[in-house]
């Protein structure tokens, strides 16, 4: 783990997102949770060492590396925290993938996190453990002499939250940043997008902690909203000339430009397909306004 200020702790090199903690007077904060159980369980050792107990845990968004640990995290004693639309798509698996919520995680252990496969709970200990605590714009918990702001941020998904701790300089902003590596576009709203990176970049901090890659400070807001530009750019020049989607799919790529995130390069062709995808229907939509 990485230790960003005197009470922040991060993981930025398993594959995943980069889970993180904070250490208050008063016990942990969790932001977001590892998807190895291997690293769960360090994560949450370590921090009830350091801090006594975990008291909350705050997931950004739906998405199962963000999510995958709530069962743990709850076990461990948190509260958990999420905006109210995260439960439109907390652990909904696609009916095609003919998998309960519990089968979807065993597969993801059993190919990713192996020797802990027997450490995984059986679907009847297994808790889907949806937040405790919603919210619609915003929630401040305090705790100790720590501020925790969540903040509805859409952008990358429709319930994107970040969390600004303005003692430690510090905001966690989940997916809606990707530092040195590729951006999963997903199902992103650009402009909702565009709108929280304008409203990152007027907090004070020195950190911010990125869905995926380093930490960085706020020129990461800057690099972001250029990749995201760019595959804007691009997509539009290949409409003007006249391609379908099926041709910007095949003429538009930019795996050159980085790799993806940590233990995903399989991902890549998706992750340029979908980009792309995303970007057309959003111009066409805009073309059609």
């Amino acid at each position: 783990m990485q230790q960003i200020t005197k009470n922040i702790y991060t993981e930025t090199q398993i594959r995943g997102c980069d889970p993180s903690m904070v250490f208050t007077s008063e016990g942990a904060v969790f932001i977001d949770t590892a998807q190895w159980i291997t690293n769960l369980e360090q994560m949450i050792a370590f921090a009830q060492e350091k801090c006594g107990s975990i008291r909350y845990l705050i997931n950004t968004e739906s998405h199962i590396d963000h999510i995958f640990g709530n069962h743990w995290l709850k076990k461990a004693g948190a509260t958990i925290i999420g905006q109210e639309k995260i439960l439109d798509s907390f652990f909904k698996i696609p009916p095609s993938f003919n998998m309960t919520t519990h089968d979807y995680n065993v597969d993801i252990i059993r190919r990713q996190d192996p020797t802990a496969l027997n450490r995984m709970p059986s679907e009847k200990e297994y808790i889907v453990a949806k937040p405790d605590i919603t919210f619609g714009d915003n929630l401040t918990l305090k705790l100790g002499s720590h501020t925790f702001r969540c903040v509805h941020t859409p952008g990358h998904s429709p319930e994107q939250t970040s969390v600004y701790v303005p003692e430690e300089r510090c905001v966690f902003v989940g997916d809606n940043i990707f530092n040195d590596c590729q951006i999963w576009l997903h199902s992103v709203d650009f402009d909702d997008l565009f709108k929280s990176l304008d409203w990152l970049n007027g907090l004070d901090v020195d950190y911010i902690i990125p869905g995926h890659g380093p930490v960085r400070g706020k020129e990461c807001i800057v690099q972001n909203k250029q990749f995201l530009y760019d595959w804007l750019a691009t997509v539009a020049d290949g409409i003007n000339k006249g391609w379908s989607k099926e041709e910007c799919i095949a003429r538009i790529n930019f795996a050159d430009r980085c790799p993806v995130d940590i233990g995903q390069p399989e991902c890549m062709e998706y992750i340029q397909t979908n980009n792309v995808r995303i970007s057309y229907d959003y111009l066409m939509r805009k073309r059609d306004i």
